[in-house]
């Protein structure tokens, strides 16, 4: 009789990790505490069904009565063989191991909580550079060094891992400038063609619109709001007020609330799914048809892409478009071959990385503000009263200490080494190498407290930039 220790471990895996606790966006709460609640494990209930015995085996029988352990005997091996590999006695120079699981990493790094578990591991196991219990070809690691990743990201044969990347895809339809290869060669004409959207004169253009929607957000719901002992949630309300201004201002279309809560509340189960459960569980995409969470992501997927779809024939059918080198404008003229498809894609990632990731960004340093009233005075009293370059400079310092202290992509770039890397833990004071093809994660909430780039580097401090030496 086939052996189904391996297929009943992997249908433990999918199973267990397809029905974890739903997690929260990775940036809709400023709050980080720990969750520690419990578990919903699922009963798992498998029948197996043989008539063979070890008298009168009929292997035809058996491959039978077997479908599934025969479906997935492959993939059981490969798991095997890697799992076999990935515990191979580690060489001297080899980086420490997380103490983590694979079903913890797994779930840890698709949680709100992957920048500080991150931390928090760096400091259990005294390391900078340590390894996750992921079998992943190459291999998983992290660096928290700055020094280590800046040397990581300025390395011409460092790219982005497909394998993770490629997931955005699932999203945006098809690929696009966001996670095609630096080596592709679409990605020089796509960017150049876009460039000029982000010119002085453009974003001056563009800070013009979004003023205009900060004032009007302040006149409809803060000043009314100050009238009461009512509070409210400014990553919640700041990223309806960006939504709506890169609509106007790169997009050329009039958007409606009702808009912002299709496109936001879309894309948060599609982002879940792609962008973190399946990037480190492969396996959610092998069997994503037995999971409905990936059903319902993909209907999502479908839906952003027909919401771009709209925003793309209503600015061909507008008889008054604008003269201005908008987004829109540059992806509908692109002079390179784009299909229809292509073009949804592009423009649906550029929206993407707009509205929360800068929502969430002027939420957070409005939080450390009012956490800091001395810092939140002096900025006031430099908008008031200042030089308009002197208070340029000085807001510049603040917002630009708040992504530091919390970076909106805490958990940070993902890079495909090309080659061997040596580096110098100074935590165990040892070199340490990182083996070719290992893909690399560089946790910006790590980097970002480096004391040896940043003094104090767990305090919110705007001067820190004024005179920057490093």
């Amino acid at each position: 009789m086939i052996c189904m220790l391996p297929v009943l471990r992997c249908f433990f895996w999918t199973t267990v990790v397809a029905h974890c606790p739903r997690q929260s966006s990775a940036f809709s709460s400023l709050s980080h505490k720990s969750r520690n609640g419990s578990k919903n494990i699922p009963t798992i209930i498998i029948t197996i069904t043989t008539t063979t015995t070890m008298m009168d085996f009929d292997l035809a029988t058996a491959l039978r009565d077997n479908v599934a352990a025969v479906l997935l005997l492959p993939l059981a091996l490969a798991i095997g063989w890697l799992a076999v590999a990935f515990n191979k006695p580690p060489a001297k120079d080899a980086p420490v191991k997380s103490t983590a699981g694979i079903l913890e990493s797994v779930r840890m790094l698709a949680s709100s909580e992957s920048p500080w578990w991150h931390l928090q591991l760096q400091e259990s196991l005294g390391s900078s550079i340590f390894q996750h219990n992921i079998p992943v070809p190459g291999g998983m690691y992290v660096l928290c060094s700055a020094k280590d990743q800046r040397e990581v990201l300025l390395d011409e044969y460092a790219d982005k891992p497909i394998a993770v990347y490629g997931n955005i895809d699932s999203i945006t339809g098809r690929t696009q400038m966001g996670t095609r290869s630096t080596l592709d060669p679409r990605t020089k004409p796509m960017r150049k063609a876009v460039e000029h959207s982000f010119s002085s004169a453009e974003v001056n253009r563009m800070n013009s619109i979004c003023m205009k929607y900060a004032k009007q957000w302040e006149t409809d719901f803060l000043e009314k709001l100050a009238d009461t002992d009512a509070t409210f949630d400014p990553s919640i309300e700041l990223p309806k007020v960006v939504f709506k201004s890169i609509m106007e201002a790169a997009l050329e279309y009039e958007s409606t609330p009702e808009d912002y809560d299709f496109f936001a509340s879309n894309y948060e189960v599609a982002a879940r799914e792609f962008t973190f459960r399946q990037s480190v569980n492969p396996l959610r995409k092998v069997f994503g048809f037995m999971i409905p969470e990936v059903w319902a992501a993909r209907n999502c997927c479908s839906a952003l892409q027909d919401f771009v779809k709209k925003i793309l024939t209503a600015y061909r059918e507008n008889p008054n478009k604008s003269e201005h080198n908008t987004l829109i404008k540059a992806v509908e003229s692109n002079p390179y071959d784009m299909s229809e498809e292509d073009r949804v894609a592009e423009l649906l990632i550029l929206l993407i990385a707009g509205f929360d990731t800068t929502g969430y960004t002027i939420a957070i340093t409005l939080v450390l503000l009012a956490k800091h009233p001395k810092e939140m005075r002096d900025l006031r009293q430099s908008l008031l009263q200042g030089d308009p370059a002197q208070s340029k400079d000085h807001l510049k310092r603040v917002i630009t200490e708040s992504q530091r202290l919390l970076p909106v992509a805490g958990v940070g770039p993902l890079r495909l080494i090309n080659r061997d890397f040596i580096f110098r833990d100074e935590s165990s004071n040892r070199n340490v190498k990182i083996p070719n093809g290992a893909t690399l994660i560089l946790p910006q909430f790590a980097s970002h407290r480096d004391e040896a780039v940043f003094e104090d580097a767990t305090q919110f401090k705007p001067d820190r930039w004024e005179n920057p030496t490093k």
